[in-house]
């Protein structure tokens, strides 16, 4: 989106054979390219072939994402407030998932957060539905439940309407 000040636009409109150099350098320099940044996606998995696709697959869908190999990582972080949501892989060997966004909820800095697990225990789904999460997805999963979940738990980041897209 660009915006150009009206003053000058209607400067040089009015006037085209006549507008002045003044006129037509303001319009110019009055050009201001309007970027909307996009979404952050935190993903927190000890896999780093996980982690490898998780940030290939929403780079590509155009999110800006930053990744974690475990929970200490990311609770060692500064973590971003708006505009963002996190990924979390339920089973890790230092803190489970669920522990790790609890931690970070008491602490005032918790996010949406999208559940991953490659386990079907009974234990793993108990735990996944006493959470607080946007959706648990249990692996392999595929890219569109992913991608929508995203979109959910962007929208309820900005307090907004689910919209899917590009952020």
């Amino acid at each position: 989106m660009r915006i150009v000040t009206s003053l000058a636009r209607k400067e040089a409109a009015a006037r085209p054979e006549r507008a002045s150099k003044t006129a037509k350098s303001k319009v110019r320099e009055a050009k201001v390219v309007v970027t909307i940044s996009p979404a952050t996606v935190l993903v927190v998995d000890d896999d780093p072939s996980v982690l490898r696709s998780l940030k290939r697959l929403l780079s590509a869908s155009g999110f800006r994402v930053t990744t974690f190999g475990g929970p200490s990582e990311l609770l060692a972080s500064e973590t971003v407030r708006t505009n963002a949501c996190m990924v979390v892989d339920i089973d890790m060997p230092e803190m489970n998932g669920i522990e790790t966004c609890e931690v970070l909820k008491s602490s005032g800095r918790g996010l949406p957060t999208i559940l991953i697990t490659g386990k079907t225990d009974a234990r793993t789904r108990s735990l996944a539905a006493q959470s607080d999460a946007v959706a648990v997805l249990f692996k392999p999963f595929e890219e569109e439940p992913l991608l929508d979940a995203i979109a959910r738990a962007l929208a309820s980041s900005r307090g907004g309407s689910g919209v899917r897209g590009r952020y």
